[in-house]
């Protein structure tokens, strides 16, 4: 069996995997574009569109950056840094959301 036969069914795989991932993305782009267009409440809006684009960021950091198969410690050090600016993100809602409430 020559190399590139063994390589071959790992390769289709991996296309296929990667296949899958992009229709997910795409499909989940095409739910924040119908979100975007909604006309309901903007706040309800807005978390819905930042829960979106928190779900497309780790399909792509999991499948792309290929964090899925690395060790523990590799996947903490790239998710707990990426974890401070979501939380920057949603005390500056919330913040947002109070001063609009209370003002």
């Amino acid at each position: 069996m020559s190399e590139s036969s063994a390589h071959a069914p790992a390769h289709a795989s991996r296309a296929r995997q990667y296949l899958i991932i992009f229709l997910v993305l795409f499909l989940l782009t095409l739910i924040e574009v119908g979100v975007a267009y909604v006309q309901g409440h903007k706040a309800e809006v807005m978390v819905a569109l930042f829960a979106l684009a928190v779900v497309k960021a780790a399909c792509v950091a999991l499948f792309f950056m290929h964090l899925k198969w690395e060790t523990r410690v590799l996947r903490a050090t790239v998710v707990v840094p990426m974890c401070f600016p979501v939380l920057y993100a949603l005390i500056l809602i919330s913040e947002g959301a109070w001063r609009r409430l209370a003002g």
